[in-house]
């Protein structure tokens, strides 16, 4: 009710998103969606944000004890005002067109006092259109630098890996119980290749459940010969 309808947006793979009723609700509106690959935060920026904001209210809860919700809502601010590498921009601007006023901001205007020219409302308007459209624009700008640059590290150490369809392969296990439970699950099988590095996997262990998985969380899966089973029996 507030943004309207999305022409693109990307999601994780929870059921809410991935629901016959969602995506015929996406089709209807014509919304192309994204999914992201299981837990694999680099590719899904609210996750990346809900990992900040965790460590903010670990923060306040030291600091503050019980009555940390009441300084929720200047945390969100913080979060919202603040400058992002990646885009060149806060939140606020990219979502707005310009930055929320903040109490650093009131006390400069508290001793500069600028005086404000008049415009007309159509003129706040176009004004307004063009500020948001330059702010965009530079910020699709600078995230592609910066994701270029952070490519090109990357690319450095990176050993490419690449699934034929049909592969056997290990799923890294990132949610453990104890610190002697098995890293690895599986096997499953890739079922396709939606990318370089995204594969779609079902899993046997999941009643054949598919999902979508990072190539940074698959190995190879090797089956062990039984003739070494058969020669540890004997041993025994």
């Amino acid at each position: 009710s507030r943004m309207g309808f999305p022409r693109e947006i990307q999601c994780d793979n929870g059921t809410s998103f991935t629901s016959q009723l969602t995506a015929e609700f996406f089709e209807r509106f014509g919304i192309k969606v994204t999914h992201s690959s299981v837990h694999h935060p680099q590719s899904n920026p609210v996750e990346r944000f809900h990992r900040t904001l965790k460590r903010l209210l670990k923060v306040l809860c030291l600091q503050s004890g019980e009555d940390w919700e009441k300084n929720l809502p200047a945390t969100l601010l913080a979060l919202r005002t603040v400058t992002h590498e990646s885009t060149g921009f806060s939140p606020a601007e990219l979502v707005h067109g310009k930055n929320l006023r903040t109490p650093e901001v009131l006390l400069y205007e508290h001793w500069v006092n600028p005086q404000e020219s008049e415009s007309t409302v159509t003129e706040y308007v176009f004004e307004l259109i063009n500020r948001m459209r330059r702010c965009q624009d530079l910020a699709v700008e600078r995230m592609t630098e910066v994701q270029v640059k952070r490519k090109a590290w990357y690319d450095k150490n990176a050993v490419l890996r690449k699934f034929q369809v049909g592969d056997q392969v290990l799923v890294l296990a990132t949610s453990k119980p104890n610190k002697m439970a098995v890293q690895w699950t599986g096997p499953g099988v890739i079922e396709s290749q939606l990318s370089d590095t995204n594969y779609i996997v079902k899993m046997a262990n999941k009643n054949d459940k598919t999902q979508i998985y990072h190539v940074n969380l698959l190995k190879p899966y090797h089956q062990r010969p039984e003739k070494i089973n058969l020669l540890i029996s004997e041993r025994k």
